[in-house]
């Protein structure tokens, strides 16, 4: 029973440290403005090694921990919603879809993990800030289209850069590092 307590608090304390690093990444968002997008991706990939130590229930609190203060601590509130809506989710959802071993259906199913919520989250910027005026009649569907497509391709590149530092991680850095301190 002890040594299952100590490995619950072994995996409590490396969720709340990079739950905590991922606050502070967010907070950073907010401070060096050109990484508004960057800085929340890298709070999610921290969220990844929590799913990986730590199992998918403790990546979901650090999840839920770090969304509810970004949302009311980090003065960026679009770095916040980047977190809440696609980054800080996504790692857990990976892991569960590559396991289907089918290429086709994980690249169809991650897509729309990335589509759904940022489509979501457009429209309602467009429907409750009344961004729809910004775009202009004429510009507006090709604006859409440019930002989709733009997103997608930086989705798909930050997807494979995850799944090769997952890969370094597991190979180089857990044994060589962590190995104590997770067995």
């Amino acid at each position: 029973m002890a040594n299952k307590r100590q490995v619950n608090s072994r995996q409590m304390a490396f969720g709340g440290i990079l739950a905590a690093v991922s606050l502070v990444l967010m907070l950073l968002s907010s401070v060096i403005p050109v990484m508004s997008y960057g800085l929340p991706a890298i709070a999610g990939f921290l969220t990844t090694l929590v799913v990986i130590e730590c199992g998918d229930r403790m990546a979901a609190v650090c999840y839920g921990a770090v969304s509810i203060l970004s949302v009311i601590l980090v003065p960026d509130k679009e770095s916040a919603l980047l977190y809440l809506i696609l980054f800080g989710w996504y790692p857990i959802v990976k892991r569960h879809i590559e396991k289907l071993r089918k290429p086709v259906l994980e690249w169809a199913l991650k897509l729309v993990c990335m589509a759904v919520p940022v489509g979501a989250a457009s429209v309602v910027a467009v429907a409750v800030l009344g961004l729809g005026a910004v775009f202009g009649e004429g510009m507006g569907p090709a604006l859409i289209a440019g930002f989709y497509l733009v997103a997608v391709v930086a989705f798909v590149l930050y997807d494979i850069v995850m799944t090769q530092l997952i890969t370094a991680y597991l190979s180089v850095i857990r044994p060589r590092y962590l190995s104590k301190l997770f067995k």
